[in-house]
C-alpha cells in the first residue's frame, strides 16, 4: 500500500510542476511583431487636386515647400513642416514623409534647382524663387537695425532653407549694403 501512495505522490509533483510549467511560460514576455506602415492609398492624376490627396491643412504652397525639402534632402525639415500645417504627431508626420513622392500637381511656387543660391540678393535666394517685395524690404530693415539673427529666422521661414544657407544669405545682404 506504500508503493501506492509513493507512486501517487510522485504523479501528483510531476502534474503539479506540468502546471507550473505551462504557467510560467505563457508569463514569458513575448517579441513584439513588427509594425508596418501601411499608407492611403492617394491618387495623385492632373485633375485631382493636391488639398484633398494630401493630410487636412497642406495647402499647395505647404506641399510644394514639402517637395522643395524632401528634393533638397531636408527630411526633418520636412517632417516639422508637415506637422505644423496637417497637425500630425511626429511618427504619423514621419511615416508619411517616408513614403512622400514629389508632388505633380501642387503649384510649386519654386522650382527646385541644383544651382547654389546667389550671394547678391535674396529674392533669388531659395532655387529661382522671388520673395515677395514687403519680405526683402523686411529683411534690409532688420539688417540695418542690427538684427540679422531675425533677418536670417526669416529668411528660413520664407525659403526653406537651412541655416548656414540663410546665415550666408544674410551675411551677404548685409555686406552688400554697407558698400
Amino acid at each position: 500500500m506504500e508503493i501506492v501512495w509513493i507512486i501517487g505522490i510522485v504523479v501528483a509533483i510531476i502534474a503539479v510542476v506540468a502546471i507550473l510549467g505551462v504557467a510560467l511560460r505563457g508569463m514569458r514576455p513575448k517579441i513584439p511583431e513588427a509594425q508596418t506602415f501601411t499608407p492611403v492609398p492617394v491618387m495623385r492624376s492632373s485633375t485631382a487636386s493636391a488639398a484633398t490627396a494630401t493630410p487636412a491643412g497642406t495647402s499647395p504652397e505647404v506641399i510644394a515647400q514639402i517637395d522643395r525639402l524632401m528634393a533638397a534632402g531636408k527630411k526633418v525639415q520636412a517632417i516639422k513642416v508637415l506637422r505644423d500645417h496637417a497637425k500630425l504627431g511626429l511618427k504619423e508626420a514621419k511615416d508619411r514623409i517616408d513614403h512622400w513622392s514629389i508632388s505633380t500637381t501642387a503649384a510649386h511656387i519654386a522650382a527646385v534647382s541644383n544651382t547654389s543660391p546667389t550671394r547678391s540678393s535674396i529674392s533669388n535666394a531659395h532655387s529661382g524663387s522671388a520673395l515677395p517685395a514687403a519680405v526683402v524690404a523686411e529683411v534690409d530693415r532688420l539688417i540695418a537695425a542690427n538684427q540679422k539673427i531675425t533677418a536670417i529666422k526669416l529668411v528660413r521661414e520664407r525659403t526653406g532653407l537651412g541655416l548656414k544657407e540663410a546665415k550666408d544669405l544674410v551675411e551677404a545682404r548685409g555686406s552688400g549694403r554697407s558698400r
